[in-house]
């Protein structure tokens, strides 16, 4: 089976206002990666509902958690806060034939929300889809071989007050994605544009 790829950033390619994410699928397998200032960070969520996050040789495991109705299953979030500093592109691209998608970028004051969806092949009996959650919009849908398919939505949300921090100045070099986790122990990753 093929590997299928969604590349996306906020901003435009002149001016990125985000890390630049790949999103893909192969067989059952999904990740998502990101190159920050200190390495690639890399999350593989593998079918058996083992799923590690790494960033160089920091390494951390994570377990599938269970399904929030019928057949889906919420996966990470890729938080991106507004910011008006400049994220550098990766020097050296390895996938520079893969298309980008620029999205535009959350208002100040907000941040966008990206969740990664697993839909197994049940998913179907509940019709309930992303985009039925309100302000929620569907980004793109990529398949798995035989464990249904992975769905990335957007929803945008004013930044908590305790997570706001001064605007870095424009131009700041530095970015990173800091692995945290929720109450229920799903893991968020949050880009970081600290000068």
């Amino acid at each position: 089976m093929a590997t299928h790829v969604f590349r996306f950033a906020l901003g435009s390619l002149a001016n990125p206002l985000s890390g630049l994410w790949r999103v893909s699928t192969h067989e059952d397998d999904v990740h998502a990666a990101v190159h920050t200032t200190r390495g690639e960070l890399v999350l593989t969520a593998y079918p058996t509902g083992r799923w590690r996050i790494s960033v160089g040789s920091d390494t951390s495991r994570w377990t599938r958690p269970k399904e929030f109705r019928p057949g889906w299953t919420r996966g990470p979030d890729l938080i991106i806060p507004y910011t008006e500093s400049l994220v550098p592109l990766p020097a050296t691209d390895p996938h520079a034939t893969e298309p980008i998608a620029w999205l535009p970028p959350p208002a100040p004051g907000h941040m966008a929300r990206f969740t990664l969806l697993f839909a197994s092949p049940r998913a179907e009996e509940s019709r309930w889809r992303p985009q039925d959650a309100p302000g929620t919009q569907s980004v793109t849908v990529l398949p798995l071989r035989t464990a249904g398919c992975l769905h990335l939505s957007r929803i945008d949300e004013p930044t908590p007050p305790t997570d706001r921090t001064d605007p870095s100045p424009p131009g700041s070099p530095r970015f990173d994605v800091v692995v945290s986790a929720d109450e229920a122990g799903r893991p968020s990753l949050r880009e970081s544009h600290a000068g």
